[in-house]
């Protein structure tokens, strides 16, 4: 069976990511990534393992470690630090009618992933003709633990946006977004964020509904005009 030779840069890589979970030598390291990548091992498709795929391949080995070190494990394989999305904090939206929005998702161009368990928050500030990505809010694993609720947590990293995307969010963590004035949305699991932001834009152009029309401080006299203008 041939085997794919590691560059230098993807070698040191995969040895950072056996560092991140307890007890893993990295020779027993690449026999989990072999046994989930078959004979290529490289950027692609480590970018491609899947977290469920990655998980059972663990254990597969007998490798034992929590949901942090193995989401930061196959951070790192994926290189995700380095494809991440970058903010744009060069100029502000200006229009009285923005409106600042979070998405959660894993993924830096689909809908990925539930509200307790995403590693980080896209910060969006929206207006009808304008989109901005201002920034990019990663979960601290520690000060997450050390924060009596985690949920109460994650909403206090968003406190600042009025409407939340998410795949997934389950009832008590809904009520406690909703106490710091965020608007959950359920989106589709997998669905385009560009789709989602072109949807919203539609929405401002045109009469918002009136939860969101609140959200952006229009007041119940502006909300008539506004739709009366459209």
């Amino acid at each position: 069976m041939s085997q794919s030779t590691l560059t230098r840069e993807l070698a040191l890589r995969i040895g950072l990511a056996a560092r991140a979970l307890p007890d893993t030598p990295p020779k027993l390291f690449i026999s989990v990534l072999r046994a989930c990548t078959g004979t290529v091992l490289n950027d692609q498709s480590l970018a491609e393992l899947g977290k469920a795929q990655f998980q059972q391949a663990l254990n597969n080995f007998g490798i034992v470690a929590d949901a942090d070190s193995i989401r930061d494990s196959l951070n790192i394989l994926r290189n995700a630090e380095a494809n991440s999305p970058k903010a744009d904090t060069s100029q502000v939206i200006e229009s009285a009618s923005s409106i600042r929005i979070a998405i959660g998702s894993d993924d830096p161009q689909l809908i990925s992933g539930h509200f307790g368990s995403c590693r980080q928050f896209l910060v969006y500030q929206i207006a009808a003709d304008d989109a901005r990505l201002i920034d990019v809010r990663s979960i601290d694993s520690d000060a997450q633990r050390q924060h009596d609720d985690k949920n109460v947590y994650r909403a206090e990293l968003i406190a600042d946006c009025r409407v939340l995307y998410i795949a997934s969010i389950g009832g008590p963590a809904a009520a406690k977004i909703i106490k710091y004035g965020i608007h959950p949305v359920k989106a589709d699991q997998g669905e385009a964020i560009t789709q989602i932001i072109k949807q919203l834009q539609i929405v401002l152009a045109h009469a918002p509904p009136p939860w969101l029309a609140k959200s952006m401080g229009i007041q119940p006299v502006q909300r008539v005009c506004f739709e009366q203008e459209s």
